[in-house]
């Protein structure tokens, strides 16, 4: 039996990359509830590795949605970025990521629920100021139609048998869109 060697501090950010991929693996199989020790083993590391980065399941779950705002953020700061392209890409993270996304959907007003919605609300901000210039939807569509329109699509997915997320996905992006359309 081949034994591991510890590498020390220098693999903290490998083990940590390496648990939150595997953190979305393990959840988007198992569920919200699945044991901590599958998301160390698929990372390859050892429960005490997982608990120093993550000491709860929530916090690992919130780094899962805090590297899924990120690149939410890199892609709408982007000039050239057109908002299906940016909710798209919101639309594929909540399907990856719905089994995890009740931990959290029940309070609105928890602090790291509060700040997820800033983050989008201010990452969003542009790219649809951009598309209201751009006349892809109405002069008079708010950033609260959007948030709401993001909103429903995540109770769809959440709600939705894992074979079926996507297409009711774009089904509902598919009339929410048809109702932002300039008239």
């Amino acid at each position: 039996m081949a034994v591991r060697t510890n590498r020390g501090p220098g693999a903290a950010a490998e083990n940590r990359a390496a648990l939150l991929a595997a953190a979305r693996e393990v959840f988007s199989e198992q569920g919200a509830r699945a044991p901590l020790s599958a998301i160390a083993r698929t990372a390859g590391v050892g429960q005490a590795v997982l608990y120093r980065h993550f000491p709860t399941r929530e916090a690992i779950a919130m780094a899962v949605f805090d590297q899924n705002m990120e690149a939410v953020e890199e892609l709408a700061a982007r000039p050239d970025a057109r908002l299906r392209e940016v909710t798209d890409l919101i639309t594929h993270q909540i399907e990856g990521s719905a089994a995890v996304i009740a931990l959290f959907a029940v309070d609105e007003e928890a602090p790291a629920q509060r700040e997820l919605t800033r983050r989008i609300r201010l990452a969003l901000q542009p790219v649809l100021e951009r598309a209201i210039a751009a006349g892809e939807v109405r002069r008079d569509a708010t950033m609260d139609d959007l948030m709401l329109a993001v909103g429903l699509v995540t109770a769809v997915i959440t709600t939705t048998p894992p074979g079926a997320r996507h297409a009711r996905a774009a089904a509902s992006w598919r009339l929410l869109m048809d109702g932002l359309a300039p008239r």
